[in-house]
């Protein structure tokens, strides 16, 4: 694990075992996921019934059981992409980072966010993981939630991270460590883009505090 190389603090225990108030954030979408599932099957059943009895011919039937389970997986895929106001995240986002925070820790990175789009609730970011020598040791992309991104000022701050550099996981703000708020977070190919020039005397200042970290704070 970089961070751990890097001597970034990391939490002792899973993320979701350190900080368990984080799993309130998923509870609204994977409630969503279980009731568009129920949704999808009752409609799936119901469409071809109701028009067979209406019809009262078989033909009726057969095209409903024909037409539903295509209606069904058009709004099924259409809704995955629903993000709950709440938590910002979309229900296979948050089945995905459930798992994450089951099994990794939260590691400590000073970081740069720098904006690829504005959305009503923040701002979709590419963030620089930096190293020691302030090199970019991984890049993610994320939608940051609106007070996160206006609290790092000119991009800079530490957030947490729990996943793979490889892959991805779940990246999260730590301005209430009790309660850190949690993003999507995938991996961005080395080389694909590239931090413009920093503030080394802050990113020095954020490296003390990923070091310095202390989680048996919480």
């Amino acid at each position: 694990m970089l961070a751990r190389r890097f001597g970034y603090a990391v939490s002792p225990h899973p993320a979701a075992s350190t900080t368990p108030a984080v799993l309130d954030q998923f509870v609204r979408p994977l409630k969503f996921r279980r009731g568009l599932l129920v949704f999808v099957l009752v409609f799936l059943v119901a469409i071809p019934v109701f028009t067979g009895l209406m019809s009262g011919s078989f033909t009726g039937f057969a095209a409903a059981c024909a037409v539903a389970p295509v209606f069904c997986l058009i709004m099924y895929f259409g809704e995955r992409g629903r993000r709950v106001p709440s938590g910002g995240l979309t229900w296979p986002e948050a089945f995905e980072l459930r798992k994450v925070l089951d099994a990794q820790p939260w590691q400590v990175w000073p970081c740069r966010a720098e904006q690829v789009e504005p959305h009503v609730l923040g701002a979709t970011v590419h963030v620089f993981l930096l190293a020691p020598d302030q090199s970019v040791a991984g890049v993610l992309k994320t939608r940051l939630q609106h007070h996160t991104w206006m609290s790092m000022t000119d991009g800079y701050g530490v957030l947490w991270f729990a996943g793979d550099l490889r892959f991805g996981g779940a990246i999260a703000d730590p301005s209430d460590p009790a309660r850190p708020t949690v993003s999507h977070a995938s991996a961005v190919p080395r080389g694909a883009v590239a931090a413009s020039g920093g503030d080394s005397v802050l990113v020095e200042e954020l490296q003390r505090q990923a070091v310095g970290w202390v989680f048996g704070q919480l």
